[in-house]
């Protein structure tokens, strides 16, 4: 049977799954076209395998679904705010890892009292299925999870007061927060952890692992993630920037 990388030569584009509504890793433009630091990496992916970054098909998913899509072969790679645990090694390999994020905060209406992990026991707060930390959630921290399944029931639901707060990753929500209609909401809770991101794999698939490891360390060096960063107003990060120092030093 033919290996990843085979059949993507093969078919003359690559197709990945990324987010479309995770500012700033995957989201739609303006003009409804799918951006974001994730894409952007994609599409150096494609380049580097394929000669071009429009040798690409960006397949929109959700938490929920993205590693079932890549398992079933519907897609050839994950690029999609996946972070990396023991768990999800049981199923998919990782490539190198390129991001280390702010784990989930608790974005809340300004008049929110609660300030801790441990004040959310037993409250109602909205959260996306398939997130990493939701069994924390329920079992550490004792919250009443109302997950859904996109971004916009979660915000619609918080606004609409069907729960006090919406648990998510850091980033997104500081990022939600810049929008005039948000200006009310604060982070609530802080997050508790960092967690690395990696794109993801079919177990096993050797060669075409290596190949994307190898171009993600190419981007690194080139500084390409740095870049991604301004061009989609994250702050700079410090991990990225170590990486890039180390990916240049290996490359001499």
């Amino acid at each position: 049977m033919a290996g990843t990388l085979e059949n993507v030569k093969a078919r003359g584009k690559l197709v990945v799954g990324v987010k479309n509504d995770y500012v700033p890793y995957g989201f739609l433009n303006d003009k409804g076209d799918i951006v974001g630091f994730e894409v952007s990496l994609a599409k150096y992916v494609a380049k580097e395998l394929l000669g071009s970054e429009d040798k690409i098909e960006l397949v929109p998913v959700v938490a929920s679904n993205r590693i079932e899509f890549l398992t079933a072969g519907r897609i050839d790679a994950i690029f999609a705010t996946l972070g990396v645990t023991a768990e999800r090694a049981k199923v998919i390999d990782f490539t190198t890892e390129y991001v280390s994020a702010a784990g989930p905060s608790v974005l809340a209406a300004k008049e929110a009292t609660v300030s801790k992990w441990e004040e959310l026991k037993g409250k109602s707060v909205c959260g996306i299925q398939g997130s990493y930390y939701n069994k924390k959630m329920t079992e550490e921290f004792g919250i009443n999870l109302v997950a859904f399944k996109t971004q916009p029931e979660a915000y619609r639901a918080l606004k609409d007061n069907r729960c006090i707060g919406f648990v998510f990753d850091d980033m997104t929500l500081q990022q939600k927060l810049k929008e005039p209609d948000w200006a009310s909401y604060k982070i609530a809770v802080a997050p508790y952890e960092f967690q690395p991101m990696a794109g993801g794999l079919r177990k096993g698939d050797t060669e075409f692992h290596e190949a994307v490891d190898k171009a993600i360390a190419k981007a690194e060096a080139e500084g390409k993630l740095i870049a991604w960063e301004t061009e989609f107003g994250m702050p700079h990060s410090d991990y990225i920037a170590a990486r890039a120092k180390a990916a240049v030093a290996k490359k001499n």
